[in-house]
């Protein structure tokens, strides 16, 4: 395969990757002005509570970022006061995660920053190119999970 060949599919990765920082860094400092965390941290927090009963590696799963990452995040917002880790009781191997009375607290009202926030930044798309980009990013994502696959 030739060099040109492979620009059109750099320039796509290169954007997402840029988008997503432009969209993380927006973010942090949005959340960090209002409510002290970082976006990682926020995201961490609502997958927390969107679990019945959250476990690490159902976190990591769910934001598709590696065990050791979300173990650094989830330990700062343990330090925080915002969850605690818990023995489950039925497999003493396992670890179970739980807001604290400040981490739901802060859930709820991370929750509304972030329908707000993120409301604004896609403010400049129409609502059907909302739906279409929607669209083409979870084609995107089983594309980079086939590849994944076939490289393993």
């Amino acid at each position: 395969m030739e060099a040109s060949e492979t620009t059109p599919d750099l320039h796509v990765v290169t954007a997402l990757y840029r988008t997503t920082n432009a969209v993380v860094r927006e973010m942090d400092q949005r959340l960090g002005r209002d409510h002290n965390v970082t976006f990682i941290q926020a995201v961490t927090l609502v997958a927390v509570d969107s679990f019945e009963q959250a476990q690490p590696h159902l976190v990591a799963d769910y934001l598709s970022q590696q065990s050791q990452t979300v173990t650094g995040v989830l330990d700062r917002l343990e330090r925080a006061g915002h969850i605690v880790r818990k023995r489950d009781l039925g497999d003493r191997r396992a670890v179970r995660l739980e807001l604290t009375e400040q981490g739901a607290t802060l859930v709820a009202a991370v929750r509304k920053s972030l329908a707000r926030d993120i409301s604004d930044i896609v403010a400049q798309l129409s609502p059907e190119k909302r739906t279409v980009l929607a669209g083409l990013l979870q084609e995107f994502e089983a594309s980079v999970e086939v590849a994944a696959k076939q490289n393993r």
